[in-house]
């Protein structure tokens, strides 16, 4: 039998899924830099891609009896991305919102209704945006919710300026269809469609 660092991804791969504990702690070995360094290249946050890399080995010790992957440099490139951007936008939008809800809202005014008002607002964006398609959904996360360039988000998603600019334009025109029956809350909150759409 092999020493574990000599063998195959492949035979590791088949060790793990019966439950060979050394064979997982090879493989942890092998590639957990290799994952760290792609997930803080998504999200620039230490804690965050530590957190990345420990869920992404936890759910593959946990599918391990599952396991169908024909390669490991590929399989984690593709769960660090999407896991990167889950994150991106679970950690974003409400923080966005409620930010720029504080610096728009008049110290004197009824708070609670307002908040009543806002969070119908809120509720129609965010349910907008989770039906957009995936590409336009997670462009528009990237630079209205967390401000970055359409040349980083193109950097990002290994797309072309162009086709990010789509994707944006794609999925404003559809916020911007969607949000024309919330006018009256938009007039409660004393902020035009155009500001709010520039804050989108």
């Amino acid at each position: 039998m092999p020493e574990y660092s000599t063998r195959h991804d492949r035979e590791l791969l088949d060790a793990i899924r019966h439950d060979d504990e050394r064979a997982f702690s090879e493989l942890y070995q092998r590639y957990a830099k290799e994952v760290y360094k792609m997930a803080y290249y998504r999200v620039r946050s230490r804690q965050t891609a530590e957190e990345i890399v420990q869920n992404l080995f936890i759910a593959l010790w946990d599918k391990r009896s599952t396991l169908s992957i024909n390669n490991v440099s590929s399989y984690f490139y593709t769960a660090v991305k999407n896991r990167a951007l889950n994150i991106i936008e679970s950690l974003i939008v409400h923080k966005k919102y409620w930010d720029y809800y504080k610096n728009h809202i008049p110290s004197q005014e009824n708070v609670t209704e307002r908040t009543i008002e806002f969070n119908e607002l809120l509720e129609a964006i965010e349910k907008q945006v989770a039906y957009l398609p995936e590409k336009p959904k997670i462009v528009f996360t990237l630079n209205r919710l967390e401000g970055r360039s359409t040349h980083e988000i193109a950097r990002i998603l290994n797309l072309s300026n162009k086709t990010v600019q789509y994707h944006l334009a794609r999925s404003l025109k559809e916020l911007r269809l969607h949000l024309k029956h919330y006018t009256l809350s938009l007039a409660i909150l004393c902020v035009g469609p155009d500001q709010i759409f520039f804050w989108l």
